[in-house]
């Protein structure tokens, strides 16, 4: 059976892009379904928390009156007839309680008006978070994984997938290099028109051309299929149902006891259950689900796309010999890799039914089905090739001030980046930068329109930017900078890369013939999305002044 046979009949290139647009929908849906208790019993938390701290009455109220029930009850063991004394502790435990009961029902009216101001507040949240994590991780995961351009030396590995890239009808995605002997790849870019492709140089040494261009053609299928953006999605969405779970888990490593106690009782609770442990184990099932179905479909497709088979299969035969660990990875970056990048030695439920890859073994298999037995032939010799490979060239731990390891996924997230992020200056006019954060400093350098800087993200009333000359400056927030996701800052600094880049950017701005860029710093849509969250906390903080101002 040829590949054409036995694939196209189930899958052909690149046509399920609709699929992947319903499957999105799909997620969102599941996103609502998941996320509406996780958000309401956290609602409920925080407005419980702070209505017992800014209303303590009705908790001291209900002490009292199980006190004064407490020497009622001793006063009656004594056998002392009905006196007065024990009619007026009775009037006094039944005053307590109607008092303790009113201010619970006060309580519970205030805690039920703070849950949709909290919830309101803490939706909001979950979309920056969303916006941050989803927007386009391909800088990010670039320089997490310590890629750099590819160079003359790779010239061949750029023409193999320049040609597959021709023969999909795709862009040509931009060739970077991981300096590491495991080999592996990855696709990045949320739109084929700014798609990435790395490999590492494990990969290029272990695999020849036929098989080079069976992992290549894997990571094009996930690209043309728009697979990135969907399982970006599903990781953002397992991530988001994750925090709580990655915050507890942080807190019981911690020091304090107290607040560690704190944690158990919530995690005990009905909600807690559901946020600590039902949300994130089954988003991180659909993530797992999701992503190990694209990973076969891509396998599929690599097939069609080589019409070689032969060469995916030792490919993945080769790389399974040696071994796909990347020392850098994390967990939030996991879904993008070839090969799964993951340390070996994880438990079977974490490594197989969690895992985002599908077993290379299985993948064979899979692959091989569409040959027969026949494919499978010579896959043994090539297991070995991998692991004397692996044996001549120990892994390479990857330079940590190029490429910041990062632990769970909060940490890769949330972790600076030290060497900045590149963006295009859409500012119609030359922009100054400023020798300190000052407006009144020296000038020590200009930028031109369209100019490519590196900016940082600290705080502070201007900017941090890099110049192409590498001069440090600052320049006021008021300038337009626009994010280019796909650039690392080397490519700033190197004249050729930079020329190229500002060229192939002139070239798609007047293609597109995008308006001119407003003034402002912002988008439209991250005003209304920042002016709703100033809405949800003004409000809730109206609401506390307004029941406890007057106290």
């Amino acid at each position: 059976m040829s590949p054409s046979e036995g694939v196209a009949g189930q899958v052909l290139v690149y046509d399920r892009i609709a699929h992947n647009r319903r499957k999105t929908w799909f997620l969102v849906a599941f996103a609502v379904a998941a996320l509406a208790p996780f958000v309401l019993g956290i609602s409920w938390a925080v407005a419980a928390s702070v209505v017992m701290r800014l209303s303590p009455e009705a908790g001291r109220a209900r002490a009292q009156a199980r006190m004064t029930e407490l020497i009622l009850q001793h006063t009656r063991a004594d056998g002392r007839e009905r006196d007065q004394a024990i009619i007026d502790l009775e009037r006094r435990v039944e005053e307590q309680r109607e008092r303790a009961a009113t201010l619970q029902r006060e309580n519970s009216t205030l805690r039920m008006k703070l849950m949709p101001v909290l919830a309101a507040a803490l939706i909001s949240a979950l979309v920056l978070l969303f916006w941050s994590i989803a927007s386009s991780p391909t800088s990010r995961l670039l320089v997490q994984a310590g890629a750099r351009p590819a160079v003359q030396a790779e010239a061949e590995a750029q023409r193999v997938l320049e040609n597959l890239a021709i023969g999909a009808g795709l862009p040509v995605p931009k060739l970077y290099v991981i300096e590491s002997s495991a080999p592996n790849a990855f696709a990045a870019g949320m739109h084929p028109e700014h798609a990435v492709v790395a490999v590492t140089r494990g990969a290029l040494g272990l695999l020849d051309r036929r098989e080079l261009e069976g992992v290549f053609a894997h990571e094009l299928s996930h690209i043309g299929n728009h697979d990135i953006r969907l399982n970006t999605i599903v990781a953002t969405i397992a991530l988001f149902l994750r925090i709580p779970y990655l915050m507890f888990r942080r807190e019981m490593s911690g020091p304090s006891q107290r607040s560690g106690t704190i944690w158990w009782r919530l995690a005990i609770s009905p909600f807690g259950l559901y946020v600590f442990l039902i949300a994130p184990l089954a988003a991180a099932l659909i993530r797992a689900a999701v992503s190990r179905e694209r990973e076969f479909l891509a396998d599929a497709d690599a097939a069609l796309l080589t019409r070689y088979p032969e060469g995916l299969l030792r490919a993945l035969a080769k790389i399974g010999g040696a071994g796909s660990a990347q020392t850098a990875s994390t967990a939030a970056f996991e879904h993008f890799y070839f090969a799964n990048p993951a340390e070996p030695g994880r438990s079977w439920f974490i490594g197989r039914m969690m895992a985002t890859h599908p077993p290379l073994a299985d993948r064979i298999q899979r692959l091989a089905g569409y040959e027969g037995d026949s494919a499978l032939a010579g896959l043994e010799r090539a297991v070995q090739d991998g692991r004397k490979y692996i044996q001549d060239h120990p892994v390479v731990e990857l330079d940590q001030t190029l490429a910041p390891a990062a632990g769970d996924e909060l940490s890769a997230l949330n972790q600076g980046n030290v060497m900045g992020r590149v963006y295009r200056v859409a500012s119609d006019e030359p922009v100054s930068v400023y020798e300190m954060s000052n407006l009144k400093s020296c000038r020590v350098a200009t930028v031109e329109p369209g100019a490519l800087i590196v900016g940082f993200d600290d705080p502070g009333p201007m900017c941090q930017v890099n110049t192409a000359d590498q001069t440090f400056g600052y320049i006021p927030r008021s300038v337009v900078l626009t994010p280019v996701d796909d650039l690392i800052p080397a490519e700033v600094y190197d004249p050729q890369l930079r020329a190229a880049a500002e060229a192939r950017l002139a070239r798609a701005t007047a293609a597109e013939r995008i308006p001119p860029l407003p003034k402002a710093g912002l988008t439209t849509r991250q005003v209304m999305i920042a002016l709703s969250f100033g809405v949800a906390v003004f409000a809730g903080m109206l609401l506390l002044l307004v029941e406890f101002g007057g106290r």
